[in-house]
């Protein structure tokens, strides 16, 4: 039953295969180099869940104290009557203080973004490096 599954035009590419010596992949090495590649991968995702981590506590610390001055503006507003000419006084002065936040909590914030971007890229650039120094060393 064996002899009615040999095929000969497998046969013929198997002889090609043996005639030509190729070198047999080492598939130890190979596992290695994707365990590697896998290893930075997760690295660089850790790096980013990290960063992405900051940033959600930095917004919530950002929306705590935006929260806190709304409620003292509100607090003060009511207090003594209502003088219009103090009221806008307050609220020029809270739009300043929001737009002053804003601006340094975007500023926290793209900082963060920065930082996990580049060291995560970091750890990916490291890898390709030392991948194409397997590569060439492997060839010289």
């Amino acid at each position: 039953m064996a002899d009615q599954m040999k095929n000969p035009f497998l046969d013929l590419f198997t002889k090609f295969g043996q005639d030509m010596n190729l070198p047999k992949p080492e598939i130890g090495n190979i596992l290695d180099h994707h365990r590697k590649n896998l290893q930075a991968l997760q690295e660089a995702a850790a790096i980013q869940s990290r960063g992405a981590q900051s940033m959600m506590d930095r917004q919530r610390a950002a929306l705590e104290e935006a929260l806190a001055e709304i409620s003292e503006m509100v607090q003060e507003a009511t207090k003594g009557g209502v003088d219009p000419a103090n009221l806008m006084s307050r609220q020029a002065e809270f739009a300043r203080k929001s737009f002053e936040t804003t601006v340094k909590n975007a500023t926290a914030m793209g900082e963060i973004m920065r930082e996990s971007g580049t060291d995560s890229l970091d750890v990916l650039k490291t890898r390709v490096e030392a991948a194409l120094s397997e590569l060439q060393g492997k060839k010289g």
